[in-house]
Order: structure tokens, then C-alpha cells, then sequence
């Protein structure tokens, strides 16, 4: 798994490439970690590129997202994966915040 981000005005583009399971959540929450101390105005993630992902690793984009409300940061996701698309709308993580293909 790989993370990646670029500043684009005032939006902060995340991008994870690869299946985030329990070993690479870890990694996955220290990038996220790393982005928080930004404390971006706005951040787009973008999981295009991510076709599976365990309970652990949406466990640390909810704590992402917390991070961020508490920093009065916007969070989006643009771009998903179908398969988590389908796994988001089912737990409603599309009520918490903007998810678009």
C-alpha cells in the first residue's frame, strides 16, 4: 500500500494505492497522522485505487475524519473503488461525508 498527497490551492489530494488490510491499517493511520498536523482546510481522498479494506483500516478513516471535524477541516472521498463504495453506503459512512465515485 501505498499513500500519497498533493496540495492543490487549499485541498490537500490523498490518494491510497493498493488493499489496506490490518498490517498496512497501521501505516495507513501514520500517513494519516502525518496529514493532521497539516491541518489542511480541506482534504480529498481518493480510494480509486483501493479494492479491499478491512474493519481496521475504515476504523481509521473515521478517526481521520474525527481529526479533521475537530481541526473544522472538510473531508470528502472522490473516487472509490465499486467494492467499497457498496461496503460504505452499507455502514452509511456516505451520511458522515461526501463519497463519490
Amino acid at each position: 500500500m501505498v499513500v500519497t498527497s498533493e496540495m492543490s490551492g487549499d485541498t490537500l489530494l490523498v490518494k491510497v494505492i493498493g488493499a489496506v488490510e490490518t498490517s498496512e491499517a497501521d501505516i495507513l493511520r501514520s500517513e494519516l497522522k502525518k496529514i493532521i498536523l497539516q491541518k489542511p482546510q480541506k482534504v480529498v481522498l481518493d480510494l480509486s485505487m483501493v479494492p479491499t479494506m478491512g474493519s481496521v483500516g475504515i476504523g481509521k478513516i473515521l478517526m481521520f475524519f474525527k481529526s479533521l471535524m475537530e481541526n473544522k477541516s472538510i473531508f470528502e472521498i472522490k473516487g472509490i473503488h465499486e467494492n467499497l463504495y457498496s461496503c460504505f453506503k452499507v455502514i452509511k459512512l456516505d451520511k458522515l461525508f461526501p463519497i463519490s465515485k
